[in-house]
């Protein structure tokens, strides 16, 4: 069986708060299994390799003999194809796992692709990232960069009693001024309602990574 790994990386200040976003896919692009993992303080490219280490490892549990790598880190694909030479230490010792890993199939190609191309997987890194904050700040964060589908997304993952801070959030992000204390905000309005079921979808599919 073959399958492609469509890895990403996401950080928050290089280095910083990070995580992996994985898609595996099968040979007529079917989704076989996601990841959207934080995986704590890290550079960027040591997100992109640990979401590419991710890849490799659902693809073993899969059963894949053949695996295609699309990653959009020019680095990693420069660095994996011996274009680039490795020197970080830490990337080093990530590079020589990535290689064992590749080793356990019959097949592993590495192709560059545009970032476009694995908007899933920033998508599903960036969400492991904004779930290690304030998950409301999350919804806020994507809802005033303009990033609908993202929040709405998000927005639908927090639970009912959570939806009431993000509409204040929101309100206040609107007005453009501090957010009152809540003790003192009086509303008349009760609590806000979720997207309706025909709202705005999250691009792909919605399923829960991890493995």
């Amino acid at each position: 069986m073959k399958v492609v790994v469509r890895p990403d990386g996401a950080c928050r200040g290089n280095p910083g708060p990070a995580a992996v976003g994985v898609v595996v896919e099968d040979s007529t692009g079917g989704v076989l299994r996601e990841v959207s993992e934080p995986i704590g303080p890290a550079t960027n490219n040591v997100a992109e390799y640990r979401a590419l280490l991710r890849g490799l490892e659902e693809a073993h549990k899969l059963g894949a003999r053949e695996v295609e790598v699309r990653t959009d880190s020019e680095l990693v694909a420069r660095q994996l194809l011996g274009r680039y030479r490795v020197r970080d230490p830490e990337l080093q010792a990530l590079f020589g796992l990535v290689r064992r890993w590749m080793g356990e199939f019959e097949r592993v190609t590495v192709r560059s692709v545009p970032r476009s191309e694995n908007a899933r997987a920033d998508w599903l890194a960036r969400r492991a990232l904004a779930g290690s904050a304030d998950p409301a700040e999350a919804v806020v964060r994507a809802a005033v960069r303009g990033r609908v589908e993202e929040a709405v997304a998000e927005l639908r993952r927090l639970p009912p009693r959570a939806v009431q801070a993000v509409a204040e959030r929101l309100v206040a992000e609107l007005a453009g001024r501090p957010l009152p204390r809540r003790g003192k905000m009086k509303t008349g309005a009760g609590r806000a309602a979720a997207p309706s079921a025909g709202g705005e979808e999250s691009p792909g599919s919605t399923g829960q990574g991890g493995g």
